[in-house]
């Protein structure tokens, strides 16, 4: 990890992610029928979905101080390494099917329904760093408003065309980028468009937020 302070900003996530369980134990409260996750229930670990930078940046903090070495990391190391293969064929899928001209909402709606078990679901089917999830995995279960479009879980209560209390999903990605555009300008790298970098969570535990990931280490081309 780069030697930069990022506690201040890591807190403000950390707000963030109570804010959004606020959330969902609001709508849990108010469609109890409804909403139906429960213990062991991994449908939403098998959902592809990227992270932001912040997201990204504090899910590897928290990999490396709870798994640095042995058994459990090197366990977990081969799942990331096997779901990131599987990201990368299905954005690969993604990309060929774009340049073939398929419309992106087709693309969208093709990649939505594609399954990749999360590297951080245990055999037991429980996550094995559930406090320190991402956003999306806090929120899956209760109706998500994507790009205008209402979006919910298939083992939910919920219709697709029903009239629900339904979380803005852009509004939240926003305040994600804000608080990753902090980290950049704090760190000082030549990389502006790591603030607005997606990645899925496999990539995030693999990855070093070094000097040279954010440009600041020269290399002989500088």
């Amino acid at each position: 990890m780069i030697d930069a302070d990022f506690s201040d900003i890591f807190e403000q996530y950390e707000a963030l992610c109570a804010e959004v369980d606020a959330v969902f134990a609001k709508v849990k409260a108010a469609c109890p029928a409804e909403v139906r996750c429960e213990v062991a229930c991994s449908d939403c670990c098998h959902a592809p979905f990227d992270v932001t930078l912040v997201e990204a940046m504090y899910l590897n903090r928290h990999f490396n101080h709870l798994h640095p070495k042995g058994d459990s990391r090197y366990v977990l190391t081969e799942a990331a390494n096997r779901s990131d293969r599987e990201h990368y064929r299905l954005k690969h899928k993604a990309w060929k099917a774009h340049k073939a001209g398929i419309a992106d909402e087709k693309i969208v709606e093709d990649f939505a329904r594609e399954r990749i078990r999360c590297a951080l679901l245990g055999d037991d089917e429980r996550c094995a760093m559930y406090e320190v999830r991402p956003i999306t995995c806090r929120l899956y279960g209760a109706p998500l408003n994507i790009g205008g479009q209402m979006r919910v879980c298939g083992k939910s209560g919920f219709s697709a065309g029903g009239k629900y209390p339904a979380v803005n999903i852009a509004k939240l990605q926003e305040r994600l980028f804000d608080l990753s555009r902090r980290i950049v300008e704090r760190v000082g790298g030549k990389y502006d468009y790591l603030a607005e970098m997606l990645v899925p969570v496999s990539m995030a535990m693999l990855s070093t937020y070094d000097d040279e990931f954010f440009g600041l280490k020269e290399t002989k081309e500088d």
